[in-house]
């Protein structure tokens, strides 16, 4: 169910994955010794800590297509939702019940 070996993950991975505590424990390890055993919710894991990476933020060079790409995503989906706002405001929605049944028609205006 578990993979043998993680690679190079963010913290808050290990602890989406083994749990906070197993997390703050790798934390506290020596990188290139055996440590173990340590408690997750899955049981207890024999741990070797081949290396660690301090984060860092990235430069704005590296991150900028991503970073537009998804404002240019998240302008479109508002726009369209502003247009789909507008149409609905032109138009009366009437929602009625299966033929033959005693259930009213219910008419609704957009935007009440």
């Amino acid at each position: 169910m578990l993979p043998q070996e993680v690679e190079l993950v963010p913290r808050r991975e290990i602890a989406r994955a083994f749990g906070p505590g197993f997390a703050e424990n790798i934390e506290a390890l020596t990188p290139g010794k055996w440590a173990g055993p340590l408690e997750s919710g899955f049981g207890l894991h024999l741990v070797l800590v081949r290396e660690r990476v301090e984060g860092a933020l990235p430069e704005l060079g590296k991150v900028r297509p991503a970073v537009e790409r998804e404002f240019m995503a998240d302008r479109r989906k508002r726009q369209l939702a502003a247009t789909y706002e507008r149409l609905l405001d032109k138009y009366t929605v009437v929602i009625e019940g299966p033929a033959g049944t005693k259930a009213g028609a219910a008419t609704t205006k957009a935007g009440s």
